[in-house]
């Protein structure tokens, strides 16, 4: 009777930890909340333009070559989501980068009303706060495989300034700030999936795309992104991505006329914590 019960205890036993473990590779499908928090080491190009109010067009101004302004930067990152039920997924995305710098310039630029000239001092910034909202149905479900459509929003607020000894029209040298600002909501469309190719082992991969002109912006964008990760707890996993994102945006406002083309790509480290 004794053995009887050992064994009756050993195999429920075997089954608890089973049960616990089991889930840990399909988990990641039944999430009903997730937020990832990650380190994205992102490399980052930033040209822009802006006509003088005659309608001229200003020099396309490289902000990392002409004004040497960091070409990479390390960004904290934050995504929340949400399986609302089992064909609906809600996303949201968030990361922001801010840099400062000066140069002496090796060419005449002009940004607006203003022209630098040649071995002029000149100081520049370019903030962007980026956010991204998604909403996903799943085509195809399967145990190990998902695979959806989207539509949703890719918002980006644009902050950038150059200021030094510059010159408007016949008017002396002296100091001159241009800036602008602008807010830059896009619509997006996309497909996404993933794959556990293996036990705990989860691959994930999005692409969203945008080509139109809405109002006063015309512009392109693409956002892709990929990532392997690896649950180490039935809640938490760790990995590695990439992301590349691309904007082409033409801004026809009465306080910016002009061009800004953005770009960022890099990998990144993430936790992800889900429920």
């Amino acid at each position: 009777m004794l053995t009887v019960r050992l064994r009756s205890a050993g195999c429920t036993f075997a089954a608890i930890l089973a049960s616990q473990a089991a889930p840990a590779a399909a988990q990641r499908f039944d999430d009903t909340i997730s937020l990832r928090v990650e380190a994205y080491f992102a490399g980052v190009g930033s040209s822009a333009s802006a006509t003088t109010v005659s309608g001229s067009l200003g020099t396309s101004i490289d902000f990392e070559k002409d004004l040497r302004l960091d070409d990479s930067k390390t960004l904290p990152a934050l995504e929340i989501g949400w399986r609302i039920n089992d064909d609906w997924v809600l996303q949201g995305q968030y990361y922001g980068l801010s840099r400062r710098a000066s140069a002496s310039l090796d060419h005449e630029i002009s940004f607006g009303e203003t022209v630098w000239p040649v071995s002029a001092r000149v100081g520049a910034g370019f903030d962007s706060d980026v956010y991204r909202f998604t909403i996903g149905n799943l085509l195809y479900q399967g145990p190990k495989l998902e695979l959806g459509f989207g539509v949703g929003l890719h918002a980006t607020d644009f902050e950038l300034f150059i200021e030094g000894e510059g010159q408007v029209g016949d008017g002396p040298v002296r100091f001159h700030r241009e800036g602008r600002k602008i807010f830059a909501p896009l619509p997006t469309i996309g497909i996404f999936g993933q794959w556990e190719p293996a036990s705990r082992w989860t691959l994930f991969g999005r692409i969203d795309w945008l080509s139109l002109g809405i109002d006063d912006y015309r512009g392109r964008l693409i956002n892709t992104e990929a990532s392997l990760s690896y649950r180490i707890h039935r809640n938490f996993d760790i990995g590695a991505s990439y992301r590349y994102v691309d904007y082409k945006l033409r801004v026809s406002k009465e306080d910016w006329n002009g061009r800004v083309r953005y770009q960022f790509s890099g990998p990144a480290l993430f936790v992800r914590a889900g429920f």
